[in-house]
């Protein structure tokens, strides 16, 4: 029986593979869909579990689904230490994602060619802001009618949730220094939209949404795909290498089973590699032959190179016109209401690009955590913990780390896993761009606080989190105009070999300050009417 060459082989289905299945497939183009894990039932979600609930269950042995990827099952090598999150089932990371929303802008697509700082991006803001238009329409995204050069608006916003009574000091408190914040922005359904039921402000999205009131490429994009009958999923796929004919071309893709471990080849006449930026990449370097001794599109050994991310640190306060209030409850769409825009690019400054900030756990909420940092003991100290519980703010900023050569994902020397495939290793560190940026995100959140009157809890200034906490992995397969500094065009095909398509984070050529979920959805919707242009005309 002759194996199917199916027309497009898509890697992965969290953002980026669930728009390129969904996409291609409504177009007539016949789809192979790789996942490493399979459906998350949303019946099992413990999304309205209580605490005492959580405890008794798990005592009883019951166990909430588990998204995060167990280290020990797909190791990873690290020469310092990143916090890479991973989920094996459909969907990937937008089943737990925390859903901001943000467009880029010029500012951000322009910033390498204005100051000089590795490769420009080749497209800007007019090329994909019809892009960002259609997934508003599509996922619904709930924000303001604001509208800026860092962060550019929509006219297809849901009306955003009212702020909390905290976040309205801090923005009040904010603007009396000059810094404005806005309505967040975030994949999160505050009306029914397109046919689904909106947010029943539960806050327990992190354990993921049993009626889908927010975006995760499972229920929106692939459950829709396929309906189409040109979608065909195959679970516990485990992808290891993109397969190449003797032209170089990719031909296929070889997975292993991820429980009997049993070797798979498919054809394909286009490959969407799709699996996250670690995952991408080492399956793209892992594609050896001797047309691509260096892996799979990588002569000019961009691949792994440049991997970015962004710096984030915490700083908590206690708002006096709250302490002692009546509780109320907080959850709303989980996360912030408001967002601090990027602020400071019209003038100069000792670094390079900038930061934002969000202000996700303000209010009454499940997050009294801050009371192991209160000095005081029994009667007494429950009575302050208590008092204090409805005035607490958050401050979480965000800051863009430059794309360095040397900050890179390798398989050279590394370890098999179970498969026998080498294994990513992850380099990265900051340098001294982003210390100085980092001591300016310290200034703005202490005077952000200072003007609100807060009583701030301890911290430790010049901290950030470990590399990888934020989840925004970019950089390592970037896409650029010249093909000896870039792997990829504005289209996310490769330069090198033409039928692949490289169309997540790792695709960016800069982190920006932002989330990228949502510009992974535009761009992989505008390379994926590239590709099925392609395909139709026979180009490739």
């Amino acid at each position: 029986m002759q194996a199917v060459t199916y027309d497009v082989v898509v890697i992965g289905s969290g953002a980026a593979g669930g728009m390129a299945a969904w996409n291609l497939s409504r177009q007539g183009v016949n789809v192979l869909l790789l996942d490493a894990g399979t459906r998350f039932n949303p019946a099992s979600y413990w999304s309205h579990v209580k605490p005492w609930e959580w405890n008794a269950r798990l005592d009883r042995g019951q166990r909430p689904p588990a998204f995060r990827l167990d280290p020990r099952e797909q190791p990873i090598e690290l020469a310092q230490p990143f916090d890479l999150w991973r989920v094996w089932g459909r969907g990937g990371r937008t089943n737990i994602w925390g859903r901001v929303s943000l467009r880029y802008g010029d500012v951000d697509f322009e910033g390498p060619a204005k100051d000089g700082w590795e490769v420009a991006w080749p497209i800007r803001y007019m090329d994909i802001a019809p892009y960002y238009d259609k997934v508003d329409q599509l996922i619904g995204v709930s924000g303001g009618a604001d509208d800026s050069d860092v962060l550019p608006g929509s006219r297809y916003h849901l009306p955003p949730p009212a702020p909390r009574c905290g976040e309205q000091l801090l923005k009040k408190a904010a603007s009396s220094i000059g810094i404005r914040m806005v309505a967040g922005r975030r994949a999160v359904l505050t009306r029914p939209h397109n046919g689904r039921a909106a947010c029943h402000y539960c806050g327990a999205c992190g354990r993921g949404c049993d009626i889908a009131a927010f975006f995760n490429s499972s229920d929106y994009l692939i459950q829709p795909a396929l309906k189409t009958g040109r979608v065909k999923v195959i679970d516990n796929a485990v992808v290891a290498r993109v397969l190449t004919g003797d032209d170089g071309r990719a031909n296929g893709v070889q997975y292993f089973d991820r429980y009997t471990k049993a070797e798979r080849q498919v054809k394909a006449r286009t490959v969407v590699v799709a699996a996250g930026a670690i995952d991408s990449t080492r399956i793209l370097l892992n594609s050896k032959s001797s047309r691509h001794p260096n892996g799979i599109g990588n002569a000019n050994d961009v691949i792994g190179r440049y991997l970015c991310e962004q710096i984030r640190f915490h700083m908590y306060g206690f708002l006096p016109q709250l302490l002692g209030s009546a509780v109320t409850n907080d959850d709303g769409i989980t996360g912030e209401h408001v967002y601090l825009p990027r602020f400071n690019h019209r003038s100069p400054r000792q670094y390079l690009r900038g930061f934002g900030m969000q202000l996700w756990g303000c209010g009454a909420q499940a997050n009294a955590n801050y009371a192991k940092l209160m000095d005081g003991f029994g009667a007494s100290f429950k009575t302050a913990v208590k008092k204090r519980y409805p005035a607490l703010v958050a401050l979480h900023p965000y800051g863009e780390v430059l794309p360095y050569r040397d900050n890179r994902v390798t398989v050279e020397g590394t370890a098999n896993d179970q498969y026998g495939v080498p294994v990513a290793r992850i380099e990265f560190k900051i340098g001294e761009n982003e210390r100085k940026m980092a001591a300016e995100m310290y200034d703005t959140a202490e005077a952000i606080l200072r003007a609100a009157k807060a009583e701030v809890l301890p911290y430790r200034r010049g901290t950030v989190d470990m590399p990888g906490a934020a989840i925004h992995e970019h950089g390592t397969c970037r896409m650029g105009a010249d093909p000896k500094r870039s792997a990829l065009n504005g289209f996310c095909q490769m330069h090198e070999v033409p039928n692949v398509f490289v169309m997540d984070g790792s695709a960016f050529p800069t982190a920006t300050e932002k989330n990228p979920t949502l510009t992974i959805l535009a761009l992989a919707w505008r390379a994926s009417d590239y590709l099925a242009g392609q395909l139709k005309s026979r180009t490739l």
